[in-house]
């Protein structure tokens, strides 16, 4: 009896961990949105690419992604594909990890929302797709 119930209770754990994800109510229309992050022309794989609404109206909605092998990213926002219309800042950052210490290798204004000189517009009803360049690859603490 006492394991029939273990593993009842563990079933019933596995099916709410493999449940769908509810999208919350108030999450707008998302829009597709895939972009080529390159660095000195060559596909930059492995970097941290996220959407900061550049406007008050999505200011609670980012958009994230990793880029694969090719450069890519297609950006999420909490974790379901796509983005709102909007106006977006991209930020991009790579972290490379190397005898026991943290190095970037994108130069810091590509991170930072404020300084970033990368910035989108999404426009409803058709997929966004554009390449984006980060400069001279650097190394940095």
């Amino acid at each position: 009896m006492k394991k029939m119930i273990i593993m009842l209770l563990l079933t019933g754990l596995a099916a709410m961990g493999c449940s769908d994800r509810q999208r919350p109510g108030d999450l707008p229309k998302l829009y597709p949105c895939e972009l080529t992050i390159t660095q000195e022309g060559t596909p930059l794989s492995g970097a941290n690419v996220t959407l900061f609404p550049a406007e008050e109206t999505n200011a609670k909605y980012q958009a994230s992604s990793i880029t694969n092998s090719e450069g890519k990213a297609t950006l999420k926002t909490y974790g379901f594909d796509g983005i709102p219309a909007g106006k977006y800042k991209v930020c991009v950052r790579k972290v490379i990890g190397e005898e026991n210490a943290e190095y970037q290798t994108v130069e810091r204004q590509y991170s930072d929302s404020d300084k970033t000189p990368h910035e989108i517009e999404i426009i409803g009803g058709k997929t966004f797709q554009t390449s984006l360049d980060v400069g001279k690859a650097v190394k940095s603490r």
